[in-house]
């Protein structure tokens, strides 16, 4: 196996056929097929089931995309790192960012890598908390806001700050919108829930277990927006962050309960992979999301208690 196989294979994964493979490629087709065959034949594995409509990858081919996509993104960041020159970072840099990170940070960290770093090409890829998690661990991140990062394997991880979570619900238009309720409490809220591999889920029912409680799931969901739907339409309760929370609050429709006896509470890690060295422009694009998270945090839309965040001897 050797890298303009993985070119090939990416490309034909990526465009769902040879044909438009090999237009991309400027490659003619029979040895663009000719690549990927004798890339099967090494590996004794098929990569692509072939049909009329393009090519659909297998099981095998799924997991060797993932692969293909580290290893020739870490190829292109070595080639831009080394020729690059010492004028300023170059090559693209692959951040990963859970939902309540990506409303609050993606806008201006893009605005100041666009200002400050010309030459890097930044690439956010937003989604729950433990595809955060998989992008990292996977190596197909070069840097991540990741919950509760530390039994994630490859990965060097600072954790920067913890936050409170609330239980959140429909107001009544006449209580107080802000409050508290003890976790022993929960059961008597039906809770609108993520998948089960959602970090904050599982530390929920991870405190609730260790306290004794049992919470009542009355739906279980996948997206954001049916669940704010579902809120503020009266159909249950949910437990999130602050921060995930604060971009509804101005409508006035929902309330929130911070969870106390005890606090549940996570921690937010900034991570990197372990097994390989931090380019110079990824080294920036880190710098930049620690400023903007100070940002974030300084001015209360990201409320937190600070561990590593305002530490600099780490950077």
């Amino acid at each position: 196996m050797n890298s303009r196989q993985l070119q090939y294979f990416d490309a034909v994964l990526r465009e769902g056929g040879f044909s438009a493979a090999s237009r991309k490629l400027n490659v003619a087709q029979p040895a663009l097929s000719g690549h990927i065959a004798a890339l099967e034949a090494e590996l004794g594995v098929k990569l692509f089931e072939r049909t009329n409509k393009g090519v659909t990858p297998t099981s095998a081919g799924i997991r060797l995309g993932r692969h293909a996509e580290a290893i020739l993104r870490q190829l292109e960041s070595a080639r831009a790192d080394i020729s690059g020159g010492d004028d300023s970072p170059s090559g693209e840099v692959m951040v990963a960012l859970p939902l309540t990170a990506a409303y609050l940070l993606a806008a201006p960290l893009y605005a100041r890598v666009t200002r400050e770093l010309p030459r890097v090409t930044l690439r956010i890829v937003e989604g729950l908390s433990f595809e955060s998690g998989d992008i990292m661990s996977s190596g197909r991140g070069d840097l991540g806001l990741v919950p509760n990062a530390a039994d994630i394997p490859n990965l060097e991880a600072v954790s920067l700050f913890h936050e409170n979570l609330y239980l959140v619900g429909k107001w009544d238009g006449t209580s107080p919108r802000i409050g508290e309720v003890p976790l022993k409490q929960l059961p008597d809220y039906p809770l609108i829930q993520t998948h089960k591999r959602v970090v904050l889920r599982r530390a929920i029912e991870e405190l609730a277990a260790a306290e004794g409680v049992r919470l009542t799931t009355s739906h279980e969901i996948t997206g954001l927006h049916v669940m704010y739907s579902m809120l503020e339409a009266g159909l249950g309760y949910a437990i999130m962050n602050w921060a995930l929370l604060g971009s509804r609050w101005n409508m006035n429709v929902l309330a929130a309960w911070k969870i106390i006896e005890p606090e549940a509470r996570r921690t937010i890690s900034l991570t990197w992979p372990k097994d390989r060295p931090m380019t110079d422009a990824v080294r920036a694009v880190r710098q930049i999301l620690v400023e903007v998270l100070r940002e974030v945090v300084r001015d209360g839309r990201w409320p937190a208690s600070e561990i590593a965040l305002w530490d600099n001897d780490w950077l």
